[in-house]
């Protein structure tokens, strides 16, 4: 299978991250390096849409009652 090339926005040229993984399962991407704080809204989304995978990006937690 050929990978398809990836274009990443040059704003995003000096973003990294790591992965965690817990006991419980769960795997934690964390990226760091954003040039401004919006910008981080803009990259979930731009990220999230190439593995087409939906995503909770609020400033808060959610909560359950």
């Amino acid at each position: 299978m050929a990978k398809k090339k990836l274009t990443i926005p040059n704003k995003f040229k000096n973003v990294s991250a790591f992965t965690i993984t817990t006991y419980n399962g769960e795997l934690m991407m964390v990226f760091n390096g954003f040039e401004d704080n919006e910008d981080m809204s803009e990259f979930a989304d731009f990220v999230f849409s190439k593995i087409e995978m939906k995503y909770w990006d609020k400033d808060k937690v959610p909560t359950v009652h």
